[in-house]
């Protein structure tokens, strides 16, 4: 049975209130106080024997702790100002200390650096940013960039009728981070991951607007000026609405494939002075996927879904690519052009320096 407080109070002020002095001395007796509980909780089934095993059990507790329930054990002794002070002082000077070496340092066990560090120092582990290289060359021409991009998308129209385009290797075999990869086990499973000398791959060529996506494009060898026309621009050009194909904008990265001389006369036919490449008018900054919607979002978004589960052939993972573009909707869109907007104006307080360690 579970004993409320008010009826642990009332064993204690009950074993009390009986008590009676002899000799100079207070005489307590559990067989009174047991009488007068009963008496005042006579609906409870309870065992007389059990009942005075419990009246014990509350009095040394009150008498040894002063409370009539059970409380929280203290556990350990809390942890002194001077060794708080001590691991704060030691991430400071070397922010990237594991806490199995900040354990090490200090002396301390890990369990508890690891909550020193959490609750009382209200620190976090947070993981590298890897960045592509900007040459010295690159910060101007970013914000060259992205003060052509505010002056001329200052509304969505135009983003819904501009497409921003880019192609991406995906492997049969998959992706495995062996640094960030983890199996939690009582003892080592000796899992591995087999990779094929020459791994089976596909290309995937996308281009996305602010209202809508076009692809996925597939092609399985290196992508040539000639292939790119053919099997990416001309099918491309000719689903093209009126309005797309006569205000809208298009966006290419720098492969040579891209920025061939046909190949940008070819796109100037239809798109006039609206084509967003190196090589032309409108030149998209390189080694900028930090600003390119496929680059920073939906080609992780794809890679993330696909991989979800081991395929066994390039025709599963065809599928499973065209499966998943299909689930990009214009709510997701919208999402991914609000964040090219922030980016190109965080790019814009920083010079065009990284900004991505800042999202």
């Amino acid at each position: 049975m579970v004993y409320s407080v008010e009826q642990n109070t009332f064993i204690v002020m009950s074993y009390y209130r009986n008590g009676t002095f002899v000799d100079g001395a207070w005489l307590y007796s559990v067989a009174a106080c047991k009488q007068e509980y009963l008496a005042n909780y006579p609906d409870l089934e309870i065992q007389e024997t059990s009942l005075e095993a419990h009246i014990r059990d509350v009095i040394n507790r009150f008498v040894r702790t002063g409370n009539v329930n059970k409380g929280k054990s203290s556990g350990r002794p809390a942890v002194s100002e001077e060794v708080v002070d001590d691991l704060r002082e030691r991430l400071e000077q070397n922010p990237q200390t594991s806490l199995t070496r900040l354990s090490q340092q200090s002396g301390v066990p890990v369990t508890t650096c690891h909550k020193v560090v959490k609750k009382r120092l209200h620190m976090h582990p947070y993981k590298i940013t890897t960045v592509q290289q900007l040459l010295p060359i690159d910060p101007p021409r970013r914000v060259e960039y992205c003060n052509w991009f505010q002056n001329t998308f200052h509304d969505d129209g135009l983003l819904d009728l501009t497409f921003f385009s880019g192609e991406a290797w995906f492997h049969l075999s998959g992706y495995v981070n062996s640094q960030n990869f983890r199996i939690w086990s009582a003892e080592n499973p000796h899992v591995f991951v087999e990779t094929p000398l020459h791994p089976l791959k596909i290309g995937v060529w996308l281009a996305v607007s602010r209202r809508r996506i076009y692809g996925p494009i597939f092609f399985h060898d290196t992508m040539t000026g000639e292939r790119y026309r053919q099997q990416i621009l001309e099918p491309f050009i000719q689903q093209l609405d009126d309005e797309e194909l006569q205000l809208g904008y298009f966006q290419q990265d720098g492969a040579t494939a891209h920025t061939a001389r046909a190949i940008l006369e070819y796109l100037q036919q239809h798109y006039n002075d609206r084509v967003i490449s190196l090589g032309v008018q409108h030149a998209f900054p390189p080694r900028s996927p930090d600003l390119t919607p496929l680059d920073f979002s939906i080609f992780g978004y794809l890679k993330d879904k696909v991989f979800q589960r081991q395929m066994n052939n390039l025709a599963e993972l065809q599928h499973e690519i065209e499966r998943w573009v299909q689930s990009i909707d214009g709510r997701m869109l919208q999402n991914i052009f609000e964040s090219k907007k922030k980016r190109v104006n965080m790019c814009l307080e920083l010079n065009g320096e990284h900004f991505q360690h800042l999202l």
